[in-house]
């Protein structure tokens, strides 16, 4: 009820409609009025909460640019990333946010819990076919099932893919399948058809310490179609084919398709590893490709989508944005801001900020871009966001794991990896850790439910 009433009041605050008053995104956006007190011209405030030289310069580059089509001003201010939280707190108790902010994922919750943001349902309703369909399907239709509306629009995408050594696969002769029949078990042979010690060449950037169990996830996730719970939030990636999975996944280390101090390997061995030319593929979010382009030819690497589940044919994936963009309620410009956020996310503007970081535009309309283009290297991010299989599964539990994820994920599979254990153990112990939290979780909140995948269908 609560926030009918904000929406309601809203409405009748802003003079001609809060979120129907921005034509289309990708069409140069008309002048604002003149709304400013005293007959003044507009300033809008925004705040980056990652700031950067890089990301600065953008943005006030993006900022002249935006003045000079609107005649709104906007000033730049800045947190660093360790204080943003506390620091938009602070802001926000006070009424004193900035009108545009970029704001985390995680931010969200307490933002629309504290009134402190305004949601943007007819905008999302008059420019939402503009934008690729995981955005619809899968950001705004988390945050509507969650919040009641939808706050905010995405600065990127982060996608995952797999990087590969074309050169490699060319000089073999080597036939990688598509469709249906890219499945883990493909992506195993083409690891294994990869590996070759004589030219010390190996099949994989293996991850086998911090963040080793999350790559594993979404592979296990594909025999239970992207659940990790029961409704009854009991652990079910310990079935026998999710032990065989693990069995599978680890014995590409075990067998010596991968470095044998891949074990240690974290991010950024992983990626070194590969560009530096030692492993053949690599199972990453879309940043990498950054990485890729500045170390390596273009000619010797590629991007193939995350393989399909053998179950039910769903890509299990990622559509994680790093931040995304919200108005404050405080805000005394709301259509302005609303306007600068359409002109930050129209094409050309977002595929030139998602250059810049690595990351996948949230508009189909990417043109005639040679990066995101039909035969770009993020082509492949691009068509996995539009695949109807595409499926985002929920993460370990909607509870605070970060001491599970900071040690026991990954030194429970290292055990494994070094004969210490069973892959039937790793199961038991991870689902056993994980069961007890969300049984805790369930009993603690009245009402709450299990996390669902999010797919395109």
């Amino acid at each position: 009820m609560k926030k009918r009433i904000l929406a309601a009041t809203l409405a009748a605050v802003m003079v001609g409609g809060l979120l129907a008053g921005c034509g289309s995104s990708d069409k140069k956006s008309g002048s604002s009025k003149d709304s400013a007190k005293d007959g003044g011209k507009a300033t809008l405030r925004f705040i980056d909460v990652s700031p950067s030289p890089e990301r600065q310069k953008y943005y006030e580059n993006a900022f002249a640019k935006f003045e000079e089509e609107t005649g709104v001003a906007v000033k730049y201010e800045s947190v660093p990333w360790d204080d943003a939280a506390d620091k938009l707190t602070v802001l926000g108790t006070s009424g004193q946010l900035p009108d545009v902010i970029t704001t985390h994922p995680l931010w969200l919750g307490q933002f629309t819990e504290a009134d402190w943001v305004i949601p943007i349902d007819d905008y999302v309703e008059e420019n939402g076919d503009q934008f690729v369909d995981a955005v619809q399907k899968i950001n705004w239709a988390q945050e509507k099932e969650r919040y009641g509306h939808v706050y905010s629009v995405p600065d990127g995408f982060m996608v995952k893919g797999i990087f590969y050594r074309k050169d490699w696969v060319e000089e073999i002769g080597y036939d990688i399948p598509t469709g249906d029949d890219w499945t883990y078990d493909a992506y195993f042979d083409l690891i294994k058809a990869l590996t070759d010690k004589d030219q010390k060449r190996y099949g994989n950037s293996f991850r086998g310490a911090r963040g080793a169990f999350d790559p594993l996830l979404a592979y296990l996730q594909s025999f239970t179609g992207g659940y990790v719970f029961d409704e009854e939030g009991n652990f079910i990636l310990n079935t026998p084919e999710c032990v065989e999975a693990v069995e599978k996944w680890c014995e590409i280390y075990k067998d010596g398709y991968v470095p044998e101090d891949s074990v240690n390997w974290g991010f950024v061995e992983m990626v070194d590893n590969f560009t530096g030319g030692l492993t053949g593929t690599l199972s990453n979010d879309s940043e990498v490709a950054k990485a890729c382009e500045e170390k390596m030819d273009a000619s010797k690497w590629g991007v193939l989508p995350m393989p399909v589940s053998t179950v039910d044919g769903k890509m299990m994936n990622t559509a994680g944005s790093p931040y995304s963009y919200t108005i404050a309620k405080s805000s005394e410009y709301p259509e302005e801001s609303l306007q600068l956020i359409d002109f930050l996310v129209r094409a050309d503007n977002n595929i030139e900020y998602c250059k810049m970081g690595g990351l996948i535009p949230i508009k189909k309309d990417v043109g005639d871009d040679a990066t995101y283009g039909e035969d770009g290297p993020y082509a492949v991010f691009l068509d996995e966001l539009n695949d109807p299989n595409f499926t985002v599964p929920p993460m370990y539990g909607p509870f605070n794991y970060t001491d599970l994820h900071q040690d026991m994920f990954h030194t429970e599979l290292q055990k494994y990896l070094l004969g210490q254990q069973s892959a039937e153990d790793v199961l038991t112990h991870i689902g056993d850790e994980l069961t007890t939290r969300m049984k805790q979780y369930l009993a603690d909140n009245e009402g709450s439910t299990i996390e669902t995948p999010k797919t395109m269908q």
